[in-house]
Protein backbone atom coordinates (compact mmCIF):
# COMPACT_ATOMS: atom_id res chain seq x y z
CA UNK A 1 0.00 0.00 0.00
CA UNK A 2 2.68 2.28 1.17
CA UNK A 3 4.40 1.91 -2.57
CA UNK A 4 1.43 3.23 -4.68
CA UNK A 5 1.69 6.54 -3.18
CA UNK A 6 5.29 6.90 -4.20
CA UNK A 7 4.69 5.40 -7.64
CA UNK A 8 1.65 7.91 -8.24
CA UNK A 9 3.85 10.90 -7.46
CA UNK A 10 7.06 9.84 -9.73
CA UNK A 11 3.89 9.71 -12.18
CA UNK A 12 3.06 13.16 -11.48
CA UNK A 13 6.79 14.44 -11.87
CA UNK A 14 7.35 13.02 -15.03
CA UNK A 15 3.79 14.24 -16.63
CA UNK A 16 4.81 17.50 -15.31
CA UNK A 17 8.51 17.31 -16.10
CA UNK A 18 7.45 16.21 -19.81
CA UNK A 19 4.87 19.41 -20.32
CA UNK A 20 7.80 21.81 -19.24
CA UNK A 21 9.79 20.20 -21.61
CA UNK A 22 7.66 20.17 -24.24
CA UNK A 23 6.80 24.09 -23.42
CA UNK A 24 10.46 24.80 -23.38
CA UNK A 25 10.92 23.29 -26.70
CA UNK A 26 8.06 25.05 -27.97
CA UNK A 27 9.32 28.69 -26.89
CA UNK A 28 12.87 27.87 -28.22
CA UNK A 29 11.22 27.02 -31.60
CA UNK A 30 9.29 30.35 -31.40
CA UNK A 31 12.49 32.43 -31.13
CA UNK A 32 14.23 30.91 -33.94
CA UNK A 33 11.76 31.06 -35.74
CA UNK A 34 11.39 34.65 -35.07
CA UNK A 35 15.29 35.70 -34.60
CA UNK A 36 15.30 33.74 -38.75
CA UNK A 37 12.19 35.57 -39.34
CA UNK A 38 14.40 38.94 -38.76
CA UNK A 39 17.73 37.95 -40.39
CA UNK A 40 15.02 37.81 -43.81
CA UNK A 41 14.08 40.93 -43.30
CA UNK A 42 17.33 42.29 -42.65
CA UNK A 43 18.63 40.72 -45.55
CA UNK A 44 16.13 42.03 -48.33
CA UNK A 45 16.43 45.83 -47.02
CA UNK A 46 20.51 44.98 -47.36
CA UNK A 47 19.40 43.80 -51.17
CA UNK A 48 17.30 46.71 -51.61
CA UNK A 49 19.82 49.30 -50.84
CA UNK A 50 21.96 47.68 -53.12
CA UNK A 51 19.15 47.48 -56.13
CA UNK A 52 18.87 51.75 -54.99
CA UNK A 53 22.52 52.12 -55.57
CA UNK A 54 22.86 50.04 -58.85
CA UNK A 55 20.06 52.47 -60.25
CA UNK A 56 22.19 55.55 -59.70
CA UNK A 57 25.68 53.81 -60.99
CA UNK A 58 23.48 53.52 -64.04
CA UNK A 59 22.88 57.30 -63.81
CA UNK A 60 26.73 57.77 -64.68
CA UNK A 61 28.17 59.23 -67.91
CA UNK A 62 30.93 61.65 -69.22
CA UNK A 63 29.71 64.34 -67.16
CA UNK A 64 32.53 64.88 -64.22
CA UNK A 65 30.40 66.87 -61.99
CA UNK A 66 27.18 64.33 -62.31
CA UNK A 67 28.93 61.71 -61.56
CA UNK A 68 31.00 63.32 -58.31
CA UNK A 69 27.39 63.96 -57.23
CA UNK A 70 26.53 60.41 -58.19
CA UNK A 71 29.61 59.37 -55.73
CA UNK A 72 28.26 60.94 -52.88
CA UNK A 73 24.79 59.13 -52.93
CA UNK A 74 26.42 56.01 -53.40
CA UNK A 75 28.99 56.24 -50.55
CA UNK A 76 26.03 57.08 -48.59
CA UNK A 77 24.03 54.12 -49.10
CA UNK A 78 27.52 52.02 -48.74
CA UNK A 79 27.53 53.64 -45.41
CA UNK A 80 23.99 52.30 -44.71
CA UNK A 81 24.68 49.21 -45.88
CA UNK A 82 27.67 48.78 -43.83
CA UNK A 83 25.60 50.10 -40.52
CA UNK A 84 23.40 47.33 -41.24
CA UNK A 85 25.32 44.28 -41.88
CA UNK A 86 27.66 45.26 -38.47
CA UNK A 87 24.17 44.93 -36.68
CA UNK A 88 24.58 41.33 -36.65
CA UNK A 89 21.83 39.51 -34.45
CA UNK A 90 18.74 42.60 -34.66
CA UNK A 91 16.71 43.03 -32.77
CA UNK A 92 12.43 44.05 -33.77
CA UNK A 93 13.43 47.70 -33.05
CA UNK A 94 16.47 48.09 -34.59
CA UNK A 95 14.63 46.48 -37.75
CA UNK A 96 11.61 49.19 -37.13
CA UNK A 97 14.35 51.72 -37.03
CA UNK A 98 16.11 50.60 -40.56
CA UNK A 99 13.26 49.73 -41.94
CA UNK A 100 12.10 53.46 -41.87
CA UNK A 101 15.43 54.54 -42.78
CA UNK A 102 15.57 52.64 -45.97
CA UNK A 103 12.34 53.65 -46.71
CA UNK A 104 13.16 57.43 -46.33
CA UNK A 105 16.79 56.76 -48.36
CA UNK A 106 14.15 55.19 -51.15
CA UNK A 107 12.08 58.37 -51.68
CA UNK A 108 15.18 60.09 -51.63
CA UNK A 109 17.07 57.92 -54.14
CA UNK A 110 14.02 57.89 -56.40
CA UNK A 111 13.97 61.66 -57.01
CA UNK A 112 17.50 61.92 -57.01
CA UNK A 113 17.63 59.70 -59.99
CA UNK A 114 14.47 61.17 -61.71
CA UNK A 115 16.59 64.79 -61.36
CA UNK A 116 19.72 63.34 -62.93
CA UNK A 117 17.93 61.07 -65.56
CA UNK A 118 16.67 64.64 -66.52
CA UNK A 119 19.96 66.00 -66.40
CA UNK A 120 21.56 63.33 -69.10
CA UNK A 121 18.53 63.91 -70.88
CA UNK A 122 19.54 67.62 -71.61
CA UNK A 123 22.54 66.85 -71.83
CA UNK A 124 22.78 64.24 -74.41
CA UNK A 125 19.97 66.52 -77.03
CA UNK A 126 22.08 69.42 -76.49
CA UNK A 127 25.62 67.60 -77.67
CA UNK A 128 23.54 66.38 -80.66
CA UNK A 129 22.27 69.48 -81.19
CA UNK A 130 25.62 71.37 -81.19
CA UNK A 131 27.55 68.91 -83.05
CA UNK A 132 24.46 69.07 -86.03
CA UNK A 133 24.82 72.80 -86.37
CA UNK A 134 28.19 73.50 -85.03
CA UNK A 135 28.80 75.42 -88.76
CA UNK A 136 25.75 78.14 -88.22
CA UNK A 137 26.44 80.59 -85.60
CA UNK A 138 23.78 81.89 -84.88
CA UNK A 139 22.26 78.61 -84.37
CA UNK A 140 25.33 77.69 -82.17
CA UNK A 141 24.57 80.59 -80.43
CA UNK A 142 21.81 79.32 -79.01
CA UNK A 143 22.80 75.88 -78.55
CA UNK A 144 25.37 77.24 -76.15
CA UNK A 145 23.00 79.54 -74.61
CA UNK A 146 20.91 76.40 -74.73
CA UNK A 147 23.82 74.31 -73.03
CA UNK A 148 24.45 77.03 -70.20
CA UNK A 149 20.59 76.75 -68.94
CA UNK A 150 21.24 72.78 -68.73
CA UNK A 151 24.25 73.70 -66.87
CA UNK A 152 22.69 75.98 -64.33
CA UNK A 153 20.01 73.43 -64.38
CA UNK A 154 22.81 71.05 -63.35
CA UNK A 155 24.61 73.32 -60.62
CA UNK A 156 21.12 73.21 -58.66
CA UNK A 157 21.22 69.45 -59.06
CA UNK A 158 24.38 69.42 -57.65
CA UNK A 159 23.94 71.89 -54.68
CA UNK A 160 20.74 69.65 -53.73
CA UNK A 161 23.10 66.72 -53.68
CA UNK A 162 25.39 69.28 -51.41
CA UNK A 163 22.45 69.77 -48.95
CA UNK A 164 22.41 67.97 -45.43
CA UNK A 165 20.38 64.63 -44.83
CA UNK A 166 20.39 62.44 -41.71
CA UNK A 167 20.87 59.17 -41.63
CA UNK A 168 19.37 58.48 -38.58
CA UNK A 169 16.53 60.73 -36.79
CA UNK A 170 15.16 58.99 -33.05
CA UNK A 171 12.82 60.24 -30.54
CA UNK A 172 12.98 60.11 -26.76
CA UNK A 173 10.76 60.69 -23.80
CA UNK A 174 12.32 60.61 -20.12
CA UNK A 175 11.52 61.44 -16.88
CA UNK A 176 14.15 63.28 -14.66
CA UNK A 177 14.44 62.66 -11.21
CA UNK A 178 15.87 65.62 -9.23
CA UNK A 179 19.80 64.72 -9.44
CA UNK A 180 19.44 65.29 -13.34
CA UNK A 181 19.37 61.32 -13.81
CA UNK A 182 17.23 60.21 -17.22
CA UNK A 183 14.99 57.45 -17.42
CA UNK A 184 13.02 56.11 -20.84
CA UNK A 185 9.37 57.00 -19.85
CA UNK A 186 6.42 56.64 -22.07
CA UNK A 187 4.09 57.75 -19.16
CA UNK A 188 2.37 61.27 -20.24
CA UNK A 189 2.23 62.42 -16.66
CA UNK A 190 5.55 61.58 -15.89
CA UNK A 191 7.92 62.70 -18.79
CA UNK A 192 9.52 66.36 -18.53
CA UNK A 193 11.96 65.65 -21.08
CA UNK A 194 11.56 64.95 -24.91
CA UNK A 195 15.17 64.39 -26.66
CA UNK A 196 15.65 64.40 -30.56
CA UNK A 197 18.94 62.52 -31.12
CA UNK A 198 20.72 62.52 -35.06
CA UNK A 199 22.94 61.81 -37.34
CA UNK A 200 23.58 64.00 -40.12
CA UNK A 201 25.33 62.20 -43.23
CA UNK A 202 28.74 61.98 -44.82
CA UNK A 203 28.78 64.97 -47.32
CA UNK A 204 31.85 65.57 -48.99
CA UNK A 205 30.50 68.11 -50.91
CA UNK A 206 28.71 70.27 -48.34
CA UNK A 207 30.28 73.52 -47.29
CA UNK A 208 31.86 72.69 -43.82
CA UNK A 209 30.96 75.04 -40.75
CA UNK A 210 28.69 75.73 -37.53
CA UNK A 211 24.95 75.07 -38.78
CA UNK A 212 22.02 76.04 -37.40
CA UNK A 213 19.45 73.33 -36.23
CA UNK A 214 16.12 72.96 -34.71
CA UNK A 215 13.62 70.39 -33.31
CA UNK A 216 9.82 71.30 -33.67
CA UNK A 217 7.90 69.01 -31.61
CA UNK A 218 3.80 69.38 -32.41
CA UNK A 219 0.93 67.09 -31.17
CA UNK A 220 -1.87 65.45 -32.89
CA UNK A 221 -3.96 68.10 -32.10
CA UNK A 222 -1.63 71.00 -33.74
CA UNK A 223 -0.18 71.83 -30.89
CA UNK A 224 3.69 73.28 -30.77
CA UNK A 225 5.70 72.95 -27.76
CA UNK A 226 8.08 75.97 -27.96
CA UNK A 227 10.91 77.55 -25.71
CA UNK A 228 9.62 80.51 -25.39
CA UNK A 229 7.65 83.23 -27.51
CA UNK A 230 11.40 84.12 -29.05
CA UNK A 231 11.94 80.43 -30.02
CA UNK A 232 10.79 81.58 -33.72
CA UNK A 233 12.23 79.80 -37.15
CA UNK A 234 11.91 80.78 -40.66
CA UNK A 235 11.49 78.55 -43.32
CA UNK A 236 10.46 79.19 -46.39
CA UNK A 237 9.72 82.71 -45.61
CA UNK A 238 6.85 81.34 -42.84
CA UNK A 239 7.85 81.71 -39.32
CA UNK A 240 7.59 78.48 -37.14
CA UNK A 241 7.90 78.25 -33.51
CA UNK A 242 10.70 75.49 -31.95
CA UNK A 243 11.31 73.79 -29.60
CA UNK A 244 15.08 73.24 -29.01
CA UNK A 245 18.27 75.09 -31.19
CA UNK A 246 21.54 74.04 -31.32
CA UNK A 247 24.85 75.20 -33.43
CA UNK A 248 26.34 72.25 -34.53
CA UNK A 249 29.79 71.94 -36.33
CA UNK A 250 29.98 69.95 -39.65
CA UNK A 251 32.85 68.50 -41.20
CA UNK A 252 31.54 66.77 -44.09
CA UNK A 253 31.94 63.48 -42.32
CA UNK A 254 29.14 61.92 -39.90
CA UNK A 255 28.30 63.82 -37.24
CA UNK A 256 25.96 63.01 -34.32
CA UNK A 257 23.89 65.46 -31.96
CA UNK A 258 20.89 65.78 -29.90
CA UNK A 259 18.32 68.20 -28.94
CA UNK A 260 16.99 68.31 -25.80
CA UNK A 261 13.40 69.80 -24.83
CA UNK A 262 12.63 70.08 -21.04
CA UNK A 263 8.98 70.40 -20.87
CA UNK A 264 7.84 72.66 -18.60
CA UNK A 265 4.21 71.34 -17.94
CA UNK A 266 2.20 68.28 -17.96
CA UNK A 267 1.76 66.91 -21.36
CA UNK A 268 -1.57 65.18 -22.82
CA UNK A 269 -1.62 61.13 -24.14
CA UNK A 270 -1.37 60.84 -27.63
CA UNK A 271 1.21 60.86 -30.74
CA UNK A 272 3.80 63.36 -31.30
CA UNK A 273 5.50 64.43 -34.07
CA UNK A 274 9.28 65.63 -33.94
CA UNK A 275 10.76 67.23 -37.07
CA UNK A 276 14.92 68.36 -37.24
CA UNK A 277 15.71 71.58 -39.39
CA UNK A 278 19.26 72.75 -40.90
CA UNK A 279 19.44 75.90 -41.50
CA UNK A 280 16.22 76.47 -42.16
CA UNK A 281 15.26 73.42 -44.12
CA UNK A 282 13.19 69.99 -43.02
CA UNK A 283 15.42 67.19 -43.21
CA UNK A 284 13.92 64.83 -41.05
CA UNK A 285 10.48 63.79 -38.82
CA UNK A 286 9.80 60.73 -36.54
CA UNK A 287 6.75 59.94 -33.92
CA UNK A 288 6.55 59.08 -30.53
CA UNK A 289 3.53 58.13 -28.13
CA UNK A 290 3.02 59.26 -25.20
CA UNK A 291 0.44 56.40 -22.99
Amino acid sequence: MSQQPSDKRQRIIAIILTAAILILGYITLKQNNQVTDLEAEKTILITQLEDYKRDLLSQITANDSLNVFIGQETTRLNEKIEEIEALGAITTNQLRRVRGEVFSLRKQVESLTKDVDSVNTAYAALSVVTDSLSSDLMLSSEANSNLTSENAQLGRTVNKGAALQLAFFEAGSYRVNKSGKEKLSSNASRVNRVKGCFTIAKNAIAKAGDREVFLRISSSDNRVLTAGKDAVMVVNGESMRYASKANVPFDGESTKGCLTYDVPMDLSAGSYTLALYIDGVKVGETAMILN
